[in-house]
């Protein structure tokens, strides 16, 4: 097995010893001449029969050498490079004896080949490779390794904090099942089933882990870089967590943009102050509560210049709360400006777009995009990170980071792409574009894909080469049925059209919003969409709606997000609206800071979100609630003792009330993540504002 660091030192010798290699061979340098030459001859090496060697042993024409991950999770998916000598575009590549399928493999280079792993068996494998022109077959014995489990998500902040839930294959988990990340222990390890478990990851540094998992009194058994660890935004940490609540509950509370712990923050069991249980959080920003009665309380956490955020209706015994910082100059020490900024450990993808053509190894044309029509035109291609959300616009890259038939390259055309660690998934959509219009027209015409790229921090993943055959020439239909117009609004309706890419993200389309006033025309149809095939194949349209307010689309709106489909041949219907939620407190009078109630959230909903801003937007109050709880309590921060504030600013306040329906969800694992929009299937919110 390979590590990432030995894949990061081959990486960087490679070239260097391929450098001096050919310095040491190329014409550059001086002659060396027999001894006693004079330098003014010629040497006649017409009869030495060893010039031209007929007997050197060059090797198997047709070979494989290794494979680059040599080892990935028993559930397949992995995106690995196969080394070896003689491949051709009829290669076939099968590992534990299952093919790996047409659409996850592109043999680029008759060196070098990409393929996506299938599920298999834990532990070593055979990987077979057959030319299907000549028939031959080669077997690279052990050549991969399947981890016998697999962590969501692979990678977290190096502050640590993140749920990870690790599904083990043939595992026999049980309570005393420890797991390590880098050596270290992760936290707070619940055991749900023979092959599940979850725990919290440690604080690490920058870079992919190994992690064991020790059943109790049997073997570790562990998976090489199965986390990595970066300082990007993780919106799985933090949340809630553990067992049902019976009688204690454990509160952690961590800085959001640093990740350290807050030591002496107030963490409050129950929704009026005079009969919660009050504690605050020792130095490692931790503190545990007994004497709680019932099945669920409500849970705030409060620190001087941290912004408060308070649960309702817990009813696990485990809160973590990443509170952000008030960005005040009084909140300083010393400094003003005493937050430190965040580092981005990155790492690139580089590789060549291949478009389809005649030639084996050649280096074509853009076969799938069209020659220009207007001077003002051009082709170009764009690569894209896969987006965590599916609604999100789509945004033209600035033009210098275009792709286009001049760029370099041999069999293809050269790319880069700098994203965060992890195993990425990228995109890449080519087509024809005119900057000379306002905004830049950008019509697509085909897209590739490459899936579960594994990135060290700070490398260089070379060799991804990504293959330009899925063209946009299918249309989808949608049956729109938003909610009816108010009079506060919404009054239009657009929709929007998305792909899948696996489990990893999604691909925003180029032309994939469409917009029309309320009431919706019976059909709007997206012409030109990606079909589902070649590298498309067992992906899915995601669909959504966003019904809004005037031509800005503004507040009181409501959203559908994330309704999939493969059907390309009839209207797909596109409902599910949530009714927009009309706030009663905190509404556009005095809020005396410790009851909630809204109505008008029509439709089973799964979560709601208050925040309520205060101070021009320096402090903001998040207030989380289960799907339908629409009247309850808070506890009043202004009444907490001591002598600096760690709630609202007195004054006028703004509130935005969301409710939002989650495929899956569960309110007692509820993430950080989940308290924005993107992992939403729907949602309706609206504003008002009032006084504090």
């Amino acid at each position: 097995m390979t590590s990432a660091k030995g894949r990061l030192l081959s990486l960087l010798v490679g070239p260097l010893a391929l450098g001096v290699f050919a310095a040491c061979f190329s014409g550059t340098g001086p002659a060396l001449l027999p001894e006693g030459d004079a330098g003014g001859g010629s040497i006649d090496l017409s009869g030495d029969a060893g010039f031209v060697r007929s007997d050197a042993d060059i090797g198997d024409p047709f070979a494989i050498v290794g494979l680059t991950p040599s080892h990935g999770p028993f559930n397949g998916g992995t995106r690995t490079r196969i080394d070896g000598r003689g491949f051709s575009p009829s290669l076939r590549v099968f590992i534990a004896g299952v093919e790996v399928e047409a659409g996850s493999l592109l043999a680029s280079d008759p060196n070098r080949a990409a393929i996506v792993t299938p599920p298999g068996p834990p532990g070593f494998v055979d990987v077979m490779i057959r030319d299907e022109a000549t028939a031959k077959e080669r077997v690279l014995k052990n050549g991969f390794y399947y981890d016998a489990f697999v962590l969501v998500p692979d990678s977290g902040a190096t502050s640590g904090g993140t749920r990870v839930a690790l599904t083990g294959s043939g595992t026999a988990w049980a309570t005393g099942t420890t797991v390590t990340i880098g050596g270290v222990a992760c936290k707070d390890v619940v055991v749900t089933s023979p092959t599940k478990l979850e725990c919290v990851t440690p604080v690490g540094t920058p870079g992919s882990k190994d992690v064991v998992v020790t059943p109790l009194g049997a073997p570790p058994i562990q998976a090489r870089d199965a986390f990595t660890y970066s300082d990007s935004v993780d919106g799985y940490r933090g949340g809630l967590s553990g067992g049902a609540l019976s009688g204690r509950v454990k509160v952690l509370a961590y800085n959001l943009l640093v990740g350290a712990p807050i030591p002496g923050a107030f963490a409050i069991a129950g929704d009026d102050l005079a009969t919660a249980k009050v504690a605050k959080t020792t130095a490692n920003g931790v503190i545990e509560i007994d004497g709680i009665t019932g099945d669920k309380v409500t849970v705030t956490v409060a620190a001087k210049c941290h912004q408060p955020v308070t649960f309702v209706d817990v009813p696990v015994d485990t809160v973590t709360a990443y509170l952000a910082p008030v960005l005040d100059p009084s909140c300083g020490e010393g400094d003003p400006v005493s937050i430190p900024p965040r580092q981005r450990y990155g790492g690139f993808i580089e590789g060549q777009l291949v478009f389809p053509g005649a030639g084996e190894f050649e280096r074509v044309g853009w076969t799938t995009v069209p020659l220009p029509t207007k001077p003002t035109e051009r082709r170009a291609a764009y690569v894209f990170e896969a987006a965590p959300a599916p609604n999100q616009a789509f945004t033209l890259p600035p033009a210098s980071s275009a792709i286009t038939p001049s760029t370099a390259g041999s069999t293809g055309y050269d790319y880069s792409i700098l994203v965060f660690p992890g195993n990425s998934t990228i995109y890449v959509v080519a087509g024809i574009e005119d900057r000379s219009e306002t905004p830049p027209k950008f019509v697509p015409y085909s897209m590739g894909v490459a899936r579960g790229v594994a990135v060290p921090a700070q490398s260089r993943v070379q060799g991804v080469d990504i293959k330009m055959d899925v063209l946009f020439d299918h249309q989808v239909t949608v049956a729109a049925e938003p909610p009816t117009p108010a009079p506060r609004g919404p009054d239009r309706f657009t929709a929007s059209i998305s792909m899948t890419l696996g489990a990893a993200g999604y691909a925003i389309l180029p032309r994939g919003t469409r917009a029309a006033a309320l009431p919706a025309p019976p059909t709007i149809p997206f012409i030109g969409v990606p079909s589902l095939d070649k590298a498309m194949t067992g992906e899915q349209y995601v669909l959504g709606g966003v019904a809004a307010t005037g031509p800005e689309q503004r507040l009181p709106a409501s959203v559908v997000a994330r309704v999939r489909t493969t059907n390309a041949n009839t209207p797909v219907s596109l409902g599910g609206f949530l009714g927009v939620p009309v706030l009663g407190e905190p509404g556009s009078g005095v809020w005396g800071g410790t009851h909630v109630d809204f109505g008008g959230a029509t439709g089973p909903a799964d979560l709601s979100v208050m925040n309520v801003v205060s101070g021009g937007g320096l402090v903001t109050w998040t207030i989380v609630a289960p799907g339908g709880k629409t009247s309850f309590d808070v506890p009043d921060l202004a009444a907490l003792p001591g002598p600096d504030p760690v709630g609202l600013v007195p004054g006028a306040i703004s509130t935005t009330v969301y409710v939002a329906r989650i495929e899956q969800f569960q309110y007692g694992r509820l993430r950080y993540g989940q308290l924005s929009t993107g992992p939403w299937s729907a949602y309706a919110f609206d504003n008002l504002g009032g006084v504090y």
